[in-house]
């Protein structure tokens, strides 16, 4: 089941929520002050830096 995160337009709450996408039909309160309808906002964990990749990081230096 996806993890939702979402901020409230009204109180600026930031809060996660577990949906089925069954439940994507379902009413949203944010739970702080109880305003309908919060804005949902991508997770961190979504978004990313573009480039290569950092194996090269976790390679053993070479004796000098």
């Amino acid at each position: 089941m996806p993890i939702y995160e979402y901020e409230c337009k009204k109180c600026g709450e930031k809060f996660e929520l577990r949906r089925g996408f069954n439940d994507r039909d379902e009413e949203i309160k944010c739970p702080k002050c109880g305003v309908k309808h919060p804005k949902r906002v991508l997770s961190s964990f979504m978004t990313g830096t573009s480039g290569g990749s950092s194996a090269a990081s976790c390679a053993p230096s070479s004796p000098t």
